[in-house]
């Protein structure tokens, strides 16, 4: 069995992004505010106790400025995860708008992250981010203690939680 200490990233900085907050992906290249690297270095010392042997990451901004912090901290490897990334609004990648952005964020979380009726939607379901992170975590299955940078939605798809997740929060999940 393998423990998980999923850690959501630390605070955001999305004005950092300037105008780029207004593409529907340049969001993901904003950084942590100070705010938010403090929470991850409050993380770190959480997790010295649990002595993780290794850290994976989302390859988002947020998530990876956390991890490269995390990794310092705790003088472990860190290996970037392409499929650990946030919970995705439009599949499709076609959606520009960021008000029909919105209405399919607040559609998914209207359906409980279950698509209606069984018709697939341009969002990603919350058994889609499991699946996706299942995979990734499968990779890591020789490791006692993995330490894991992502988004709250994907802790949430996880862990089965479906509360939420502070800034700079450290979950642990075992697999069975």
């Amino acid at each position: 069995m393998t423990m998980f200490y999923f850690v959501r990233h630390g605070e955001p900085d999305y004005e950092s992004v300037g105008d780029w907050a207004d593409i529907p992906f340049g969001r993901q290249f904003a950084g942590l505010t100070p705010a938010g690297e403090a929470q991850i270095m409050a993380a770190a010392r959480s997790l010295k106790k649990a002595a993780p042997q290794i850290l994976i990451s989302s390859p988002y901004t947020r998530a990876l400025q956390s991890a490269c912090i995390l990794a310092r901290e705790l003088d472990i490897p860190l290996r970037v995860e392409r499929d650990l990334h946030e919970w995705d609004s439009d599949r499709t990648h076609t959606v520009r708008d960021q008000g029909e952005l919105l209405r399919l964020c607040q559609e998914h979380d209207a359906c409980g992250g279950i698509y209606p009726d069984g018709d697939g939607k341009p969002w990603e379901s919350t058994q889609l981010v499991r699946d996706r992170v299942l995979r990734v975590l499968e990779k890591y299955a020789d490791y006692a203690r993995v330490a894991v940078a992502g988004h709250a939605m994907m802790m949430q798809a996880v862990t089965g939680e479906s509360r939420s997740y502070a800034y700079g929060e450290v979950a642990a999940w075992e697999t069975r």
